[in-house]
């Protein structure tokens, strides 16, 4: 079974250590805004990892689906961007639903750290782990991020 990305929303406390930790091991330094996953804030007590690197959950709002010129693909479930197909047009940003589609010269997202997640090693309380999908687990990100902030 392949491996992915899981959210455990109520295990995430907010402190961000995944961010970091993605960030530092893809640019070498502390960016929150590049982070190949987001963690987001609904209230005091409400904090929730967002990631996500396989088809799931996304349905009509899937980026594979919208990419204008099919720059998104799949490889063993995994999404990925081709970067000498993507045109940078930000569809795929708009579109997902996550909000872990991220773009710079062109569009990029999660890459697993080549199959070894930094944001796992660093998570403290085991709101992400990286093992068989469980999409429930993304359909409680997905309610999470209906809430207004």
């Amino acid at each position: 079974m392949v491996k992915m990305l899981v959210p455990y929303p109520e295990n995430c406390t907010g402190c961000r250590f995944c961010e970091m930790a993605c960030t530092i091991y893809h640019d070498g330094k502390i960016n929150h805004a590049d982070a190949r996953l987001q963690v987001h804030r609904r209230g005091v007590k409400v904090d929730f990892p967002s990631v996500c690197t396989h088809c799931v959950s996304c349905g009509e709002d899937c980026c594979v689906l919208h990419c204008p010129v099919e720059a998104i693909k799949k490889k063993d479930g995994m999404v990925y961007v081709d970067q000498e197909e993507c045109t940078a047009c930000g569809e795929c940003v708009e579109v997902c639903p996550f909000g872990v589609m991220r773009m710079e010269e062109k569009a990029f997202n999660c890459d697993l750290c080549g199959g070894s997640p930094t944001c796992v090693k660093f998570c403290p309380m085991k709101a992400i782990v990286y093992e068989e999908p469980k999409p429930e687990q993304y359909e409680k990100v997905k309610k999470l991020l209906a809430v207004e902030e």
